[in-house]
C-alpha cells in the first residue's frame, strides 16, 4: 500500500498565519488552539497546496492576510510549502500566490494588475497540467478528499457515494443473482440484448398503452349497446316490401303509356324550332354579307386613320422620353466638366509645390546641437526624394482621375449626340404623318339594300310559316294523380328498407361487441403478464441491491449502508445512507460521525491501496478515536491563544 505522510509544512502570510512552521509526527500530531486561532487554516493550506482549493472544496476563497479593518494587506507574498514522504521517497511541494505591481511608462507609481501563481515540485517550476499530473501520480484528487476528511464522504450526494461503494464492492453479475431462481432466469432470458433498465422502460411503455386501451374498451362496448336498434319481424317486413314493389311497377307502367304520346309531340315541336333557328342563322349571315359590301370602303378608311393616329402617338411618346433622357445626361455632363476644371486646378497647385527645409529639422532632438554637414546633406537628400515621390504620386493620381472624368465626358457627349439624332429622325416622321387624323367619318346605311334582297325576303317567309305551325301548345299527359300515387308508394317502400337495414346494424354491433369483449379479455391478460414481469424485475433489483449491500457492508467494521428505502406504497427507491448501530448517520452525535468517517476512510484506503494524512477537526469531542493506519492530524479546540503542536 502506498503511504503518504506529511513531515513538515510551512505557511507564509496564508489566511492570517504570517510565518508558521509545523513539524508532524508520523503517526499522530495534535494542533491545539482556541476557535479562530487557525487550526482549520492548516487543513486549508494543505488542500490549497495540492489542488488550489480549501478544505471545503472551494476555489474562490480568500488566502490573503487581512489588517484590523478586514482589508487585504498589499504586496505580501503568500506561500505554502510541505515536505511529504511518499513510500519512503521525499517530495518537496511549494505553491506561491503573489500580487503583480507594474510601473507603466511615463508614470512613477506602480499599479496593481492582478495575481500570479507559481508551483514548484522538488524545486522545479511546473505548469498547471504538469503539477496536476504530478499530484495525481501521488493520489487522485477525488480519492484524496475521501481519505483525508472524515466528514467528506457522507456529505456527498447519494449518487457519488453509491458510485464509490459499488466500485469498492466489485461486480456482481446478473447471472449470480438469478442462480437458483426460475423467475429470475426467465427474466434474464427475455432481455435479448437490452439492459434491465431498458427492459423496464419497455414494459412500462407497453403497460401505459394497454391501460389506455383497457380504459376505453368498456365505454366503446356500452356505446355499441346504446346504439343497438330494436328487433322487428324481419320476414313480415320482407313480404311487405315485395308487395310494394309490385304495386309500384303497375303504376309506373300506366304513367309510361300516357307519356309516350306527349313525348312524340314534343319531339316534332323541337324539330320545327331547330328549322326556324337554322333559317334565322342563314338570314343573319346574308345580312352580314350585305353590310360588308356597303361598309367596306368606310371600314378600310377607319383602319388607315387609326394606324396613323397610333403611329403618331408612339413617336411623340418616344420623343418626350428621349428629350427627358437628354436633359438628365446634360446635367451629368455639366457636373463632369466642373469636376474636370477642379482637377486641372488641383494639378496646377500640386505642380507648384516646392520643398522648403525648416532649420529645426537639422537639430539633434537629444542634445539640441546642429547636425554635421554630412548628416544635413544626407537628410536633405532623403527629404527631397520623399517629397518628390509623394508629389509624383499625387500628380499621377490626379492625371488618372482626370482621364476617368474625360472618358465619362466623352461617353455622355456621345450619348447626347445619339439622342439628338433619334429625336430629329422621329420629328421628321411626325411631320411626314401630318396633322391629327380625321376620325369623323360617316358610316353608310345598309338597311335599304337588306330590305330589297330577294334571299332575305324568301327566308322571312319560310320562318313565318314555321312559327305559325307551333303557336298551338302541346297538351301534357294527364299523369299527375298516378305520379302522386307512385311517390306515396316509393316513400312507404323506403321506410320498409330503412327498418330492414336495422337488422344489418344489429348484426354488425353484435359482432363488434363480441370483438371488443374478446380484446378486453386478451389485453387484461397481457397487462397481468406485464405486471408479473414488473414484479419479478422489482424482486430481482431488490435481490441485487441486497447482495451488493451485503458485500459493501462487509468492507466496514462500524458503518452499515442502507442502499434502498421502502416507500409508503410499498415501492422501493435507490438511496445511500450510512448508519451506525441502525441509527442514520445524520442523527448520530459528532464523535460517532467522526469515527464513522474514519471507518469509511480505512475501507477506501484498503481498496485504493493508498493512505494519506487524516485531518480530524473538533477532535476534542471524541473520547476514543477509531484506529487507522493513516497519519492522524488532530485539530483540538482549547483555550490556548496561539497554536500549539503536540
Amino acid at each position: 500500500m502506498k503511504k503518504v505522510i506529511i513531515k513538515q509544512m510551512k505557511l507564509v502570510n496564508f489566511k492570517g498565519l504570517r510565518d508558521f512552521t509545523i513539524e508532524f509526527n508520523d503517526s499522530v500530531t495534535s494542533v491545539h488552539g482556541k476557535n479562530g486561532s487557525g487550526k482549520t487554516t492548516i487543513f486549508d493550506a494543505f488542500t490549497w497546496l495540492l489542488f488550489g482549493k480549501d478544505s471545503e472544496d472551494r476555489k474562490a476563497f480568500n488566502i490573503k492576510t487581512l489588517d484590523a479593518n478586514g482589508v487585504a494587506i498589499p504586496r505580501l507574498p503568500h506561500e505554502v510549502s510541505a515536505t511529504l514522504m511518499v513510500d519512503g521517497e521525499t517530495v518537496n511541494l511549494c505553491r506561491r500566490f503573489n500580487e503583480k505591481w507594474v510601473k507603466r511608462r511615463g508614470s512613477a507609481i506602480e499599479e496593481f494588475t492582478g495575481h500570479e501563481e507559481e508551483r514548484l515540485y522538488n524545486e522545479v517550476p511546473m505548469s498547471v497540467k504538469e503539477w496536476g499530473d504530478k499530484i495525481a501520480a501521488i493520489c487522485s484528487e477525488q480519492v484524496f478528499k475521501f481519505i483525508t476528511n472524515p466528514l467528506y464522504f457522507c456529505a456527498q450526494k447519494s449518487d457519488v457515494q453509491r458510485a464509490m461503494l459499488f466500485r469498492m464492492a466489485g461486480t456482481i453479475s446478473d447471472e449470480d443473482i438469478a442462480a437458483g431462481n426460475a423467475d429470475f432466469m426467465a427474466l434474464l432470458a427475455n432481455l435479448t440484448g437490452k439492459t434491465m433498465e431498458e427492459y423496464k422502460r419497455e414494459i412500462a411503455a407497453k403497460k401505459r398503452r394497454i391501460k389506455v386501451e383497457i380504459d376505453s374498451l368498456p365505454e366503446r362496448i356500452d356505446e355499441r349497446k346504446r346504439d343497438m336498434p330494436e328487433t322487428e319481424d324481419w320476414a313480415a317486413l320482407e313480404a311487405e316490401m315485395e308487395a310494394k314493389k309490385n304495386e309500384i311497377s303497375r303504376v309506373e307502367k300506366s304513367i309510361l303509356d300516357r307519356s309516350e304520346a306527349y313525348k312524340t309531340a314534343c319531339e316534332e315541336r323541337e324539330n320545327i324550332q331547330k328549322q326556324i333557328f337554322d333559317l334565322r342563322q342563314k338570314k343573319m349571315e346574308r345580312e352580314h354579307e350585305i353590310i360588308n359590301v356597303v361598309e367596306g370602303a368606310y371600314l378600310a378608311k377607319m383602319r388607315e386613320q387609326k394606324e396613323l393616329y397610333e403611329k403618331r402617338f408612339i413617336l411623340n411618346n418616344e420623343i418626350a422620353s428621349w428629350q427627358k433622357e437628354r436633359g438628365r445626361r446634360q446635367v451629368i455632363l455639366l457636373q463632369l466638366r466642373g469636376k474636370r476644371e477642379n482637377l486641372i486646378a488641383e494639378w496646377k497647385e500640386i505642380k507648384s509645390h516646392e520643398l522648403k527645409f525648416d532649420s529645426d529639422v537639422f537639430i539633434c532632438p537629444t542634445c539640441k546641437r546642429p547636425l554635421d554637414t554630412e548628416d544635413i546633406e544626407k537628410k536633405q537628400a532623403e527629404m527631397t526624394a520623399s517629397f518628390n515621390a509623394k508629389k509624383a504620386s499625387k500628380l499621377e493620381d490626379n492625371v488618372r482621375r482626370g482621364q476617368e472624368v474625360k472618358r465619362a465626358i466623352e461617353d455622355e457627349e456621345a450619348a447626347i449626340n445619339e439622342l439628338d439624332e433619334r429625336i430629329n429622325d422621329a420629328q421628321v416622321k411626325v411631320q411626314m404623318i401630318g396633322t391629327e387624323p380625321d376620325m369623323q367619318l360617316t358610316r353608310p346605311d345598309a338597311t335599304p339594300m337588306i330590305a330589297a334582297d330577294e334571299t332575305i325576303t324568301h327566308l322571312n317567309i319560310e320562318i313565318a310559316k314555321l312559327e305559325a305551325s307551333i303557336t298551338v301548345p302541346v297538351k301534357a299527359a294527364d299523369a299527375e294523380e298516378l305520379s302522386q300515387q307512385n311517390n306515396v308508394l316509393r316513400g312507404e317502400l323506403d321506410n320498409i328498407k330503412m327498418r330492414l337495414a336495422k337488422r344489418e346494424i344489429i348484426e354488425r354491433n353484435d359482432a363488434r361487441i363480441n370483438e371488443l369483449e374478446s380484446q378486453l379479455r386478451e389485453q387484461s391478460e397481457e397487462l397481468a403478464q406485464l405486471e408479473g414481469i414488473e414484479f419479478t424485475m422489482a424482486a430481482f433489483s431488490k435481490a441485487k441491491i441486497e447482495a451488493v449491500e451485503r458485500r459493501i457492508n462487509g468492507l466496514f467494521s462500524v458503518v452499515r449502508f442502507k442502499m434502498f428505502e421502502t416507500q409508503i406504497n410499498g415501492g422501493e427507491v435507490e438511496t445511500c445512507e450510512a448508519t451506525v448501530n441502525g441509527v442514520p448517520y445524520s442523527d448520530v452525535n459528532a464523535a460517532m460521525k467522526i469515527n464513522a468517517g474514519l471507518d469509511i476512510i480505512n475501507a477506501i484506503c484498503q481498496f485504493e491501496q493508498v493512505s494519506a494524512p487524516i485531518f480530524c477537526d473538533n477532535a476534542e469531542s471524541i473520547n476514543e478515536i477509531l484506529p487507522t493506519q493513516s497519519q492522524m492530524i488532530r485539530l483540538v479546540v482549547t483555550t490556548d491563544e496561539s497554536l500549539k503542536i503536540q
